[in-house]
């Protein structure tokens, strides 16, 4: 561009520098490339995965709300929803639990809905049941029962008494589905039969159950349907869809009361008739007269005892895996936010770097240019363009790849866990274009900062080079001892590190990032993996949670107690409470009261996470767990709000802050429950240990103890190990992800700065090769520089990797669960060996260049 005007000359130098300089070039599209790929896929990710959900609750019409009753839904009830269906969408649904004694599983048998409104069933294979003798499985039961195939029989064989509950129990099996009830493929609820978990649902024609009233009503609100799921909007109008909800079926509870109280005289009305004809048989005090006319007396008694049904109201929360599916996203955005912007800021320090070195490669021609008359503009668009270009094609290449490539891997490693398809990928335009303008400022933004000098210089200064960076006497020269025990080579290696300053550190700084990123990559995996092994071996050592009714019974603790796998057990008051505080997302959390304070520590460790000081239970207060602490902002001394069911809240002092990773739990000593609730604990449950730990046995022991009158619940800490370990497994496959990226970035930080170092001291290594250095030489004469800068950044790093490991764990933790905080020793020696390994790949590729070079045209003279 002369006088203004571009001229194809012009463009030809352009397209010739990006010729002569591919390795630049490439080098500088890469970094923009990882830097991009990574923001924009990671930032996709979550919103991605989010959809996916959204567009399947969306298309198999996920119900938002269920309601159920003590004593069952009537027609009444339905007649309610009814007369508001302008506003939702009902189905009604009769189940019956049951625990399999052919094969000791718990399975949800339940009706087909003639048409399914809400809730729709995705069939795998084979078809719904057509006629009454057909059957179709959860597809989790061919995971739990392997033998299970299309036209097997399947029998129903459980107690007598609910096999009654039948009209025919075997079936032939003629389809596998899923429901959208249950995203999570492992987990289907809780159940008041068997080891008190689900196992898998059966589903059977309309008619099969006796049943005359429906289990449960799933409802659909119309005003949720275009909400996107888990959003404020979301969570607002389901509050108030559920208060619409209770006051609609407020009066049916006095109308089932009074229904129930009618059938059941209705019931007795014949047999009453028959003792009032007895009387008029037999004398006024004749023993059968007496004892009949007891008897009804004591059955008006409990029909006009019998209570007011509870209803009871639940939303999508409910559902296995539905919450669960929610924070594993917000794990990844949450890694999204800070991880990606590190990552840039890499590529955007080593962009600077190179386009330095640019700049001062090209000052003859800049000088040149500027004496034929081109403006500055002219000449800086040289640079702009070159460095625009390659900002231009990496952002392309890394937005087609990123957002192509990382929500599907991440997606597909959560899919191990979920009955979700497969997601569909989207552009967020919103992030592509902040890559684009990080990606610029990068290049374009550092070009203009470099040439903000050079351009205002005078032609002739800009056509001579420049003069070397004058060599300075270091301190460490002062330190005589040492410094005269160094070789020639260590000595020289010493000036040129501390003669470039600029270069040592944006190598220091770029190798530490990448070090970081390593180090936060293998921690994530430490604390993730950690969390299992610390709360289930080291925390809990207990094997299985009883529920009962009450306070245990000879009875109750007879059938326990002669279990084969029972060795001991603390008995224990143990109830779900409600933590409320103005400001701050409500949390549950287990309330236990030992009967024996004193045995707690046999079976649960209560201790300071840091300090691993043990504590015990005192009459002053409670011990609760970290996570709840910091949530509320509480420390020892203060204060917890805590209500207890529907009861009044409760001010319960803290005595101890225990460590602990999974939910939230609070142990009070009974004289200190007392004084916080004003009444004694009834100890309902009790904490088990086993004298082994195979599946079968364990399920045996639940399904055994459930028989005995008053047991409501088991709970096999087995089965919730199992499902935090896969949990776990797939979030390695994301940390993967993390280290491969953080190891690539590495590599291409090391062969970019390398490049450059060779190429700024061309002229001193052909110098030295002329004066007799070996190629071997010639090469450790830059690796020992790179050897030091390399552990000078891996250094560096691990004070960044573990900031950055903090940082990205208190953003990524969820209310329920608490990372370990530690990284292990050899995480840092894993990222430290990978550097390491990079450095060395590095200096091998630049060693084949170094043998390469042309000493004749390296030391002709520019002057």
């Amino acid at each position: 561009m002369v006088g203004g005007k571009m001229t194809k000359a012009y463009f030809k130098a352009i397209l010739r520098e990006i010729g002569r300089s591919k390795a630049r070039f490439l080098s500088i599209m890469l970094i923009i490339f990882l830097g991009v790929a990574f923001y924009t896929g990671i930032r996709a990710t979550g919103p991605d995965m989010l959809q996916a959900a959204d567009d399947y609750y969306t298309r198999q019409k996920l119900a938002t709300n269920s309601v159920q009753s003590t004593a069952g839904l009537t027609k009444n009830d339905l007649a309610v929803l009814h007369r508001h269906r302008n506003d939702l969408t009902y189905q009604a649904v009769k189940y019956l639990d049951i625990n399999q004694l052919n094969n000791n599983r718990a399975v949800r048998v339940a009706e087909i809905p003639a048409n399914q409104r809400v809730n729709r069933l995705t069939v795998v294979s084979g078809h719904l049941p057509r006629k009454a003798n057909e059957i179709v499985l959860d597809q989790q039961a061919r995971v739990l029962q392997p033998r299970l195939k299309l036209g097997d029989t399947y029998r129903i064989a459980t107690t007598t008494k609910l096999n009654r509950q039948f009209k025919r129990r075997t079936f032939k099996i003629v389809g596998f589905v899923t429901s959208p009830r249950y995203i999570e493929k492992a987990t289907r609820g809780v159940t008041n039969v068997g080891k008190g978990t689900l196992d898998y649902f059966a589903l059977v024609k309309p008619g099969t159950l006796t049943q005359n009233v429906a289990s449960r009503i799933d409802i659909q609100f119309k005003n949720l349907a275009t909400v996107k799921p888990y959003s404020a909007t979301y969570k607002r109008l389901d509050k108030a869809n559920t208060v619409k909800l209770k006051r609609w079926l407020k009066p049916m509870a006095a109308q089932r009361q009074t229904q129930l109280q009618q059938q059941a005289r209705a019931k007795l009305a014949p047999q009453a008739a028959k003792v009032d004809q007895l009387a008029q048989q037999l004398p006024a005090n004749s023993p059968i007269l007496t004892a009949a006319q007891a008897r009804i007396t004591q059955a008006k008694a409990q029909i006009a005892a019998i209570d007011r049904p509870t209803y009871l109201y639940s939303g999508r929360a409910a559902n296995p895996g539905y919450s669960e599916y929610h924070e594993n996203t917000q794990r990844v955005v949450a890694l999204s936010t800070v991880f990606p912007l590190f990552f840039i800021a890499i590529a955007a320090l080593i962009c600077l770097t190179t386009m330095t070195r640019m700049v001062a490669e090209l000052r003859v021609q800049m000088g040149t240019l500027k004496a034929l008359g081109y403006s500055n503009t002219a000449i800086g668009s040289e640079f702009l363009l070159y460095g625009g270009l390659a900002s231009l094609l990496g952002t392309i290449l890394g937005v087609g790849f990123g957002v192509n490539f990382f929500p599907r891997f991440i997606a597909q490693a959560y899919g191990s866990m979920y009955n979700l398809p497969a997601i569909n990928v989207q552009y967020l335009w919103g992030d592509i274009g902040i890559a684009l303008i990080i990606a610029l400022t990068c290049t374009m933004g550092s070009a203009a900062i470099v040439l903000r000098v050079d351009l205002n210089s005078l032609p002739a200064v800009l056509m001579q080079p420049k003069a070397p960076k004058a060599g300075k006497t270091l301190w460490l020269e002062h330190w005589h001892g040492f410094w005269r025990r160094l070789s020639f080579n260590h000595k020289v290696t010493l000036r040129n590190l501390f003669r470039y300053k600029q270069r040592l550190l944006m190598t220091v700084l770029g190798i530490a990032g990448c070090m970081a990123m390593m180090i936060t990559g293998f921690g994530l995996k430490d604390s993730i993996g950690d969390i299992s092994l610390k709360q289930f071996d080291q925390l809990w050592h207990y094997d299985a949670v009883v529920v009962r009714s009450g306070s245990q019974t000879a009875a109750q603790r007879r059938a326990l107690h002669r279990q084969s796998l029972y060795r001991h057990d603390l008995v224990l008051k143990q109830s779900q409470v409600t933590v409320e505080k103005d400001g701050i997302a409500n949390q549950t959390a287990t309330l236990s009261v030992p009967q024996q304070p004193t045995k707690l520590k046999k079976f649960v460790v209560l201790r300071n996470r840091q300090t691993h000081q043990a504590y015990q239970l005192n009459n002053h207060g409670a011990i609760i767990d970290e996570k709840l602490a910091k949530l509320y902002h509480v420390k020892i001394g203060d204060t917890l709000p805590v209500k207890l069911g529907n009861r009044a809240l409760k001010q319960v002092k803290i005595a101890a802050i225990a460590e602990n990773y999974v939910n939230h739990f609070i142990y009070l000593s009974p004289t200190a429950y007392r004084q916080v609730f004003g009444h004694p604990a009834v100890y309902n449950g009790n904490l088990v240990q086993f004298t082994q730990h195979g599946e079968r046995a364990q399920n045996q022991f639940a399904s055994d103890l459930l028989k005995t009158k008053g047991m409501l619940n088991v709970t096999l800490l087995s089965t919730e190990k199992k499902t935090n370990f896969q949990m776990l497994d797939t979030m390695d496959l994301v940390v993967i992800i993390f280290v491969v990226a953080a190891g690539a970035l590495a590599l291409v930080v090391l062969y970019n700065l390398t490049n450059i170092n060779v190429s700024e001291r061309i002229r001193e290594l052909s110098t030295i090769k002329v004066l007799g250095f070996y190629d071997h030489e010639v090469t450790m004469y830059i690796f020992r520089e790179n050897l030091i800068l390399t552990v000078l950044g891996i250094i560096v790093g691990c004070f960044m990797g573990d900031w950055l490991h903090s940082y990205i764990l208190n953003t990524a933790e969820t209310d329920s669960l608490m990372f370990s905080p530690g990284i292990h020793p050899l995480s840092y020696v894993y990222s430290a060996l990978l550097t390491l390994a990079f450095s060395l790949l590095v200096m091998w590729l630049m060693h084949r260049k170094l043998k390469r070079i042309n000493m004749l045209d390296a030391l002709q003279s520019v002057d």
